[in-house]
């Protein structure tokens, strides 16, 4: 199981719920399948409604129309099944991210990804060099190329992108 995300609360009193998701595209669309861990146990979800609102999600799923329907998956994590992630269109996850280092065009190391941080406005890599911290928005103009299986980033430098 992949995580993909967490319920936080309900959202109105027909059964819709807000989640932060940690996926990097349209995991919550109509249809998909995903799983919900309600204390130790994968309970199966399939999505009924999806909408954005602000930096959430809100769903609804299993047909669900009631507040009370919902409330034991309010706090319960999100995840997908392995096979299910093999079949995106998308080959990078967060988790990916993680501990990858990072490249210049030159191939000069410039740290290493430590978190992802999402926001309304796109993601950023947190990255560190030793004790040094900068963050990289995580876009085409600098992301030139990501190697999954290396753990390997490049990125196209531009002045006061990294502040050493």
């Amino acid at each position: 199981m992949y995580y993909v995300g967490e319920i936080l609360s309900t959202h109105g009193i027909k059964g819709e719920l807000k989640v932060k998701s940690d996926s990097s595209f349209d995991r919550f669309k109509e249809g998909n399948i995903l799983y919900a861990d309600i204390k130790g146990e994968y309970k199966k979800i399939t999505i009924n409604s999806h909408r954005k609102h602000n930096e959430f999600e809100l769903i609804t799923f299993n047909d669900f129309t009631n507040i009370n329907q919902v409330l034991d998956y309010v706090g319960c994590k999100i995840y997908i099944k392995e096979h299910d992630r093999a079949k995106d269109k998308i080959d990078v996850y967060y988790e990916d991210l993680i501990n990858s280092k990072i490249y210049d065009e030159e191939n000069k190391i410039i740290g290493e990804v430590n978190d992802i941080i999402e926001l309304p406005k796109g993601i950023l890599l947190e990255v560190f060099n030793g004790d040094k911290k900068t963050l990289i928005p995580y876009v085409d103009e600098f992301v030139k190329e990501v190697n999954v299986k290396e753990k390997k980033i490049i990125i196209h430098l531009i002045e006061g992108l990294i502040p050493w």
